[in-house]
């Protein structure tokens, strides 16, 4: 066996050894270490600091400050202060989290313990700084931590928080809360919570339907592995027997910082007040703004959404135009000839049934649609209520003579399609007018 040269003085050896051992670390180690002079100038470098401040080897390093070295000025000036900081204090810093420069524009962060060193005089010499990057489990416990705060602070729109553990499938807590007097069901266990969701939910094909239906360990797992992250939806709850509301349920998955497991953050929102403001929008967004009835497009899309879903059945369309409209805005003035429109579609409304369409097509024209008649008497018997709607509504404007010209055509007998039966009942309200106008002439 070979012998240790005992020539060799133990101090020196032991230095060496240090020495050795240091540079093997430095050299090799995957955490970003440095060593600072007393001055903060850096005299050994890791190759994973090197390559976090975005040098190409240690001697771009070494011999330089962090002034000289980081394009950050801010950040620069922050590990200065730091480090000054540190050797006035006499304390070493373990484990302080600290952001780190950025990489491709994303920030990062970084777990840094630093020494000061000291000689054997007891002078403080400079500084070792070992900084581990823990930028994913640093962003995970901050995402874990924010998502954590719906079970002891719900937002005052949400009914509910479930914290489930995918892995252990069960429900590690839920929080409810009361909105307009309704909240959700309280459950114990995945099952019955899926249960309740399925049992409540208004439309059985919706994709909440269809959701809850598939809550299951293995295609949760699917999902987060597929890349996906967070899913939304939205749908109407019966949350009791007179309540129907719109609830939008946010899933987020994240894992637990403590066991490790993959969690499910389910949260169920009220939003009951956004649809309805949304829903009446829509709904503004068909409608003639100033006689409240449908507009040219909604009116037209209806029409042909009916020809094409009944077709079996017998439709009749007016086509109705005010006669002498011109004269009543000419003297009365537009107010006037508003508010005459205003009634008039008012009347014209009341005329047809709820499942018919009513719809203002352009200035002092209207159609409507009257489906699924059962004989040419009903529709006789209709022509007749609209004479009378005209004479009452105009009987208020005596020094205008107006009237109202009625072209009308039979869906399938005069025509197949919305086109055609259009055409066909403009071409009767023409002869309407050439007959005199204030009346009705078929195709």
């Amino acid at each position: 066996m070979e012998q240790i040269d005992s020539k060799i003085p133990t101090s020196f050896k032991k230095e060496n050894i240090i020495n050795i051992a240091f540079k093997t670390i430095i050299d090799n180690t995957l955490d970003m270490m440095f060593v600072k002079d007393i001055n903060l100038v850096y005299i050994a470098a890791s190759e994973s600091f090197v390559k976090m401040v975005g040098k190409e080897k240690a001697d771009d390093i070494i011999n330089h400050n962090d002034m000289q070295i980081f394009e950050d000025i801010n950040l620069a000036e922050r590990y200065i202060k730091d480090d000054r900081k540190l050797l006035n204090a006499n304390n070493n810093l373990i484990n302080y989290i600290e952001p780190l420069a950025d990489e491709d524009g994303q920030h990062r962060y970084g777990s840094t313990s630093k020494y000061i060193l000291i000689d054997d005089d007891g002078n403080k010499i400079g500084i070792l700084g070992i900084t581990r990057d823990i930028t994913r489990d640093y962003i995970a416990r901050q995402n874990y931590q924010q998502e954590l705060k719906y079970l002891f602070e719900l937002p005052k729109d949400t009914y509910a928080v479930s914290y489930i553990d995918i892995d252990d499938w069960r429900i590690i807590s839920q929080r409810k809360q009361l909105i307009e007097s309704n909240t959700l069901q309280t459950c114990y266990t995945v099952e019955s919570l899926c249960q309740a969701a399925i049992e409540s939910i208004v439309d059985s094909e919706s994709k909440a339907a269809e959701f809850y239906r598939n809550f299951e360990k293995d295609i949760l797992k699917n999902i987060y592995e597929s890349g996906r992250r967070e899913l939304f939806f939205e749908y109407q709850r019966r949350l009791s027997e007179n309540s129907i509301r719109w609830v939008y349920n946010e899933v987020r998955f994240l894992t637990d910082v403590d066991s490790g497991h993959l969690c499910a953050m389910l949260t169920a929102k009220d939003i009951s007040d956004e649809k309805s403001l949304e829903e009446k929008l829509i709904e503004d967004a068909k409608m003639d703004k100033m006689t409240k009835l449908y507009n040219r497009e909604t009116t037209m899309k209806s029409i042909e959404k009916i020809l094409k879903e009944e077709a079996d059945g017998m439709h009749v369309l007016f086509m109705i135009d005010v006669d002498n409209f011109k004269s009543l805005n000419d003297t009365l003035g537009h107010q006037i000839g508003d508010e005459f429109l205003i009634e008039f579609a008012c009347q014209l409304k009341n005329n047809f049934r709820e499942s018919d369409i009513v719809g203002r097509i352009g200035g002092d024209e209207f159609f409507a649609l009257m489906k699924n008649v059962s004989g040419k008497e009903v529709i006789e018997k209709k022509v007749s209520e609209l004479l009378d709607v005209i004479s009452i509504v105009s009987s208020n404007y005596p020094s205008v003579n107006l009237s109202a010209s009625i072209g009308a055509a039979i869906y399938p007998d005069n025509a197949k399609t919305l086109n055609e039966l259009y055409a066909k009942a403009d071409e009767a309200l023409y002869e309407a007018k050439n007959r005199g106008k204030g009346q009705v002439v078929f195709v």
